[in-house]
């Protein structure tokens, strides 16, 4: 396998920090919601993707244009794509493949799949580790010659899934979803959030937050999902009845937890932070794990 990986020029700071995990034999999704999301939408622009906050980027994304000429043409064309990539010899992506011109030796493509959710990422789906892999493409010529364009995320599609799978520093094998949308015709890529299951080698289902719940449907998982965000240097968490008794903690950006606490409230608030800035709010209650990015201003 090819080891041809994005050179990031920026490390995305808004993969959140989780909560850490007793054991990886235990069933859990572990989540992140992107706030603000990222979004690449000029030339030769870059993020990162770090699925289990281990400090290393697993997945990258690169939104490239540039304008060329070609042999049988004085014209200049122009290219734009968007591609997704392992940012490691062990991660992959699930996509399909093509070879283009395979009677002059060709050359592989690969297309990454566009999951709805609900669709279960594991095993079964096929997975790559190429490392420029083409999420949307389209060829512009000036001259009038037909140029092609595609790509399964072409031209636009909305809020669906990159099924993924990547190692641990304990090379437990992890299944995980990141959440898209490519638009403007293949011009613009959002990755909007993200999430992994902590059990070794244990499908998840795209767009679970729960994890290990193969047979729970998706709309159900939403129901207990917390809304969690911050209003005049105050944080507010608002729950669904199944989260009271939840432990919250607000960790800092560095990594110092500077408070922990329990949900006994539907909706629940908390100025005790005095100092502004980046924070991570995580709400845990048995298997289930929820973390979001916030920026508290007083």
């Amino acid at each position: 396998m090819k080891n041809n990986k994005f050179i990031l020029t920026q490390y995305s700071a808004l993969s959140a920090c989780f909560l850490a995990l007793n054991s990886s034999s235990i069933g859990q999704a572990v989540y992140t919601d992107i706030d603000p999301d990222i979004v690449l939408d000029n030339n030769w622009e870059t993020a990162g993707v770090d699925m289990n906050n281990d400090g290393i980027v697993d997945f990258g994304f690169l939104n490239r244009s540039f304008d060329f000429s070609t042999y049988y043409s004085y014209y200049s064309s122009h290219l734009n794509a968007l591609y997704a990539g392992p940012q490691s010899p062990n991660n992959e992506i699930a996509a399909l493949t093509h070879v283009i011109s395979p009677s002059y030796g060709g050359f592989t493509v690969y297309f990454p799949f566009a999951l709805n959710v609900g669709d279960l990422v594991e095993e079964n789906l096929i997975f790559h580790n190429e490392g420029y892999q083409t999420l949307a493409y389209r060829y512009i010529d000036k001259s009038g010659f037909y140029f092609p364009k595609g790509g399964i995320w072409y031209p636009e599609v909305l809020d669906h899934y990159l099924g993924v799978r990547f190692y641990d520093s304990l090379d437990c094998l992890h299944y995980g979803w990141i959440r898209c949308d490519v638009l403007e015709n293949g011009g613009k890529l959002i990755v909007k959030d993200y999430a992994f299951e902590n059990k070794c080698n244990t499908g998840i289902m795209a767009g679970d937050t729960i994890g290990d719940t193969s047979t729970v449907e998706i709309a159900e998982l939403d129901l207990i999902a917390p809304t969690i965000y911050s209003y005049s240097g105050t944080i507010c968490i608002n729950i669904d009845k199944q989260l009271l008794g939840a432990n919250f903690s607000v960790v800092s950006f560095e990594g110092k937890v500077v408070s922990s606490n329990y949900l006994n409230e539907l909706n629940n608030k908390f100025n005790s932070i005095a100092v502004n800035g980046t924070y991570i709010i995580t709400v845990n209650k048995g298997s289930f794990s929820y973390s979001k990015q916030i920026i508290l201003i007083q």
